[in-house]
């Protein structure tokens, strides 16, 4: 990883490197500087000497004890550090001295060269043990013949060991924020600086569960003004000696504006939260598996490699649930939910109603019963292939019953061809085909929810989308 190159006027900015300009942000708010381009000299000595005074205690920490949580932290990530080597110092003083010389000032009488993040004037040079995901005992030695390190300035150094506290971190990992608009970033840094101290003072057994790296981003990008269009990336990583790892992450530019849209809407919040419900989970003791919030603000991801689910997936299992029961009102809710998220996130904005209505009708009135008809339905929804055989069926069974088709091949095609999009408009028609089936109030499901159960679901349903305020969850540090 590499980041563009910018030459500093200032003690400390935010490069294009993503782990650095997620440091300078965490520095900023530490020294309480609005960004990290106003962050004084006096302020990189506080913020250094609290790093030094960190980093010491949780490296002679005993193992039980709750700052021993914080060097789990420092050891994912510096895993050759003086402060994280099986053999440094135990005695804290000594230790000190030796974290403190790794912030010290450039010596600008010595040889000099740019910062290989921000360009400006460094004499240090640092190598893997000191900086995250430079390089592994895996890799071979990028630098050139001769080089020892990265000439890195006290202000990029500085912001290289205060990342993990703007980052998302757990006991073996970190994720950082990179975001068009700087907002969002410094709301991401400010949330984690103070889980941060959390953990430093109480441990990972005193921090909410519930909360993931991808629902703190997605509380910041909801705090931009007016929905502003803004992409996004999480930049997850363990800096493993033997086995590191990088996995990426992003939200498209559509996504604040689309949670401002549904956060302004009863019948979007209402299909927000009812999805939210539908994903928390509880193990048999009560204790939560999963939280729903969490697990939703995950679906706005898409994974690098692909390996994601996706909002509209989601949703779609959960209409084609049949374990599940919702109401009229629930159904149309999630369906909207569906089609906005398509729309305003992904571009699209099929007409689906011929095509759902050739399958309702087939499913309504054709041999059998309703409920076995849509069971076959659900089995080859997805299917672009399987689909066709059931929509070529369901024309012949109409036809042969005297019945009007609304749809012919031509609205088909979109849906059973292998191309960019078909596997949403699948799930989309999906959708639709249960909401028609349900505004007709056709019988495919004998076990309505009770009165109590509805009951517990409005309840729940009342709730703010994305869970709880982040300052009733961290409670008091």
């Amino acid at each position: 990883m590499s980041g563009s190159v910018v030459p500093a006027t200032v003690p400390l900015s935010a490069t294009g490197h993503p782990l650095q300009r997620a440091g300078a942000w965490a520095v900023a708010v530490l020294a309480g500087r609005r960004t990290p381009g106003e962050v004084s000299e006096t302020d990189l000595d506080a913020v250094a000497s609290r790093l030094v005074d960190d980093v010491s205690a949780a490296a002679v920490a005993a193992k039980d004890a709750p700052a021993y949580d914080w060097w789990k932290v420092l050891f994912a990530l510096y895993p050759n550090s003086k402060a994280t080597h099986s053999k440094r110092p135990r005695d804290r003083a000594v230790l000190r001295v030796a974290v403190a010389e790794m912030f010290a000032a450039d010596d600008m009488h010595a040889t000099c060269r740019p910062c290989t993040f921000c360009g400006t004037r460094a004499s240090v040079v640092w190598a893997k043990s000191t900086l995250p995901m430079f390089d592994t005992n895996k890799a071979l030695n990028t630098l050139p013949p001769g080089v020892v390190g990265w000439p890195v300035c006290r202000g990029c150094r500085i912001a290289a060991w205060a990342l993990p506290y703007g980052a998302w971190v757990t006991a073996g990992s970190a994720t950082v924020l990179s975001c068009e608009e700087e907002a969002a970033e410094r709301a991401f840094s400010a949330r984690n600086v103070r889980r941060a101290q959390r953990i430093m003072q109480l441990g990972f057994g005193r921090v909410p569960a519930d909360v993931r790296a991808e629902l703190v981003a997605v509380r910041a990008m909801r705090s931009l003004r007016a929905g502003l269009p803004a992409a996004s990336t999480l930049w997850s990583f363990k800096n493993d000696n033997q086995e590191p790892w990088l996995r990426v992450s992003r939200t498209r530019r559509a996504v604040p504006a689309f949670l401002a849209t549904v956060e302004g809407n009863a019948e979007l919040h209402r299909g927000w939260r009812l999805l939210e419900v539908a994903l928390t989970r509880h193990d048999k003791s009560g204790v939560l598996v999963a939280s729903g919030p969490a697990e939703v603000a995950r679906l706005l991801f898409e994974a690098e490699d692909g390996r994601s689910r996706s909002l509209l997936s989601q949703l779609h299992y959960v209409l084609a649930d049949s374990d599940r029961h919702p109401s009229t009102r629930d159904r149309i809710a999630l369906t909207r939910l569906a089609f906005t998220y398509a729309e305003e996130v992904l571009g699209m904005n099929p007409d689906l109603k011929p095509v759902a209505t050739v399958v309702a009708d087939w499913i309504e009135h054709g041999s059998g019963s309703p409920r076995g008809r849509l069971g076959e339905y659900r089995t080859v929804a997805l299917s672009d292939y399987k689909l066709g055989v059931l929509l070529v069926q369901a024309h012949f069974r109409l036809t042969l019953d005297g019945r009007p088709v609304a749809a012919g091949p031509k609205d088909w095609e979109p849906l059973i061809q292998q191309r960019p999009r078909a596997w949403e408009q699948r799930m989309l028609l999906a959708a639709t085909v249960l909401q028609i089936l349900q505004e007709r109030g056709v019988a495919v499901s004998d076990k309505p929810e009770s009165a109590d159960e509805e009951a517990r679901t409005e309840e729940l349903l009342e709730q703010s989308m994305l869970g709880h305020h982040e300052d009733d969850e961290m409670g008091a540090v």
